[in-house]
């Protein structure tokens, strides 16, 4: 991939590196919305013929009706990402003549509630699985297995997938830019497990290596007010290779207390690893200190300084253009400790859910969540999507063609937890708590009881 077009702005990016961002996309858009039909999708490496499809399923939708108008839609994508939604976006636009007049901004949680409670909510919303799922029980959002239809949403999407965007059994929002988590490695370097199938060989062959002196993990925790972010992540997957989805889903949902036996066990065994000085690159206080943007290029650096990285489906882009896709880079599924959670799976999205129900934001739902938009999408190369209809070929990295081969298949199980389904205020208890418990190993119970009391609200 190109590293000017792959290069994954993580969460929790600083305000003044965002409003930038913006700023270059809002130009480069008003530039781009002046010329020819397409001319968007060029720009940010879409495909042409994929283009055209979805624009005719576009005209399908609307019935080759003009709707005219415009649809209000406010998500955190800025720079490059909003660039690209935009210009899958255009597509509906050639075909309705309903200009998406969409914003990218890392406040939209707080925008969009001020906005509900004020009645005047914008017309399409990325959300959360979370907070979306509370505007859901509230009756606020749009019940897409109805507009969309629940043979249409079950053909293109995972089951699992659907459940974890649904309330009393109706859909509430639709995916598309998708981030997954496996194991990522240099095959030029590593030394480990090949095709790993138990989580104790990971661990067996760290033990192995540390009594050695070579550290083998690069962690990275820092970021601003997102700090431990990575950590929590990798605490979950670890929860979900050993407990299973529906345990994952009661922790998420806050039925699973943070004090219970097995969360606490997900928290060691990470720690088993992450707040061992021998284990990791650059020593648990380095890793503190690293930033998630550039935490993984010790994979790739000559030398190596570290072998593995439980870390999201951006590390390629977050290391740009040193990648060398399957030679210098590749990636593993995390390996489970229990067998029959092998193909249990943890991702990271947003879903898009509408406030406001006409004709312009049903035929735009029903848009974005069809074949040919998700594929035009999976066309830029910059996420895996997860409709299970786009072909795999559809992506020009061979990773991203591999992680949709290997996430979003009918054996899998995509499973929400508490970094998907969480509030606000845990999930920064939750983020907080990684910090302090790789600070100070021996603390872990009282952390544990600190998050649980913001999950109270307490």
């Amino acid at each position: 991939m190109q590293s000017s077009q792959s290069r994954r702005r993580v969460l929790f990016a600083t305000a003044a590196i965002a409003s930038a961002a913006l700023a270059l996309t809002a130009c480069a858009s008003d530039q781009q919305a002046a010329s020819q039909p397409g001319a968007t999708a060029q720009a940010v490496g879409l495909d042409s013929s994929l283009y055209k499809e979805a624009v005719d399923q576009a005209k399908k939708i609307a019935g080759d009706k003009q709707l005219g108008g415009s649809i209000e839609y406010i998500g955190p994508n800025g720079g490059n990402e909003g660039a690209i939604l935009q210009a899958v976006y255009k597509a509906f636009t050639d075909a309705t003549g309903t200009k998406v007049n969409y914003t990218g901004t890392q406040d939209t949680n707080n925008i969009v509630q001020s906005r509900s409670q004020a009645g005047n909510p914008p017309a399409i919303a990325d959300l959360s699985l979370g907070v979306a799922s509370g505007y859901a029980k509230q009756g606020k959002l749009m019940d897409l297995s109805k507009v969309i239809g629940e043979d249409e949403l079950k053909a293109n999407y995972n089951q699992s997938l659907l459940d974890g965007a649904s309330v009393d059994g109706k859909v509430y929002g639709v995916y598309q830019g998708f981030s997954n988590f496996m194991l990522w490695y240099n095959p030029e370097q590593y030394t480990g497990p090949k095709d790993p199938t138990s989580w104790k060989q990971i661990t067996d062959w760290t033990d192995a290596e540390a009594a050695k002196n070579t550290p083998v993990w690069c962690i990275a925790e820092e970021s601003g007010a997102g700090s431990g972010f990575p950590g929590a992540q990798f605490i979950e997957i670890l929860f979900a290779k050993k407990y299973g989805p529906d345990l994952l889903k009661q922790w998420g949902d806050g039925e699973l207390k943070w004090t219970s036996p097995e969360v606490k066990d997900a928290f060691q065994m990470f720690g088993s690893i992450a707040a061992d000085d021998k284990k990791v690159s650059g020593g648990v206080t380095g890793s503190l200190a690293a930033s998630i943007a550039t935490g993984s290029n010790g994979l790739v650096a000559k030398p190596a300084t570290c072998q593995a990285d439980v870390w999201g489906s951006w590390v390629p882009g977050l290391i740009g253009a040193d990648v060398k896709a399957g030679k210098n880079l590749d990636f593993y599924q995390v390996p489970a400790s229990d067998p029959k959670y092998r193909n249990t799976e943890i991702f990271q999205t947003t879903v898009a859910t509408a406030f406001q129900d006409n004709d312009k934001t049903r035929a735009f739902m029903k848009f974005i969540e069809s074949t040919p938009a998700q594929a035009l999408l999976a066309s830029a190369d910059h996420w895996t999507v997860s409709n299970k209809n786009v072909p795999s070929d559809t992506y020009k990295s061979t990773l991203l063609q591999r992680a949709a081969k290997t996430y979003f298949g009918d054996d899998v199980t995509l499973a929400t937890g508490p970094n998907v389904m969480a509030n606000a205020a845990t999930s920064a208890a939750f983020y907080k708590g990684v910090i302090s418990y790789l600070q100070n190993p021996g603390s872990l119970d009282s952390v544990l009881q600190t998050i649980q009391k913001a999950a109270d609200g307490s």
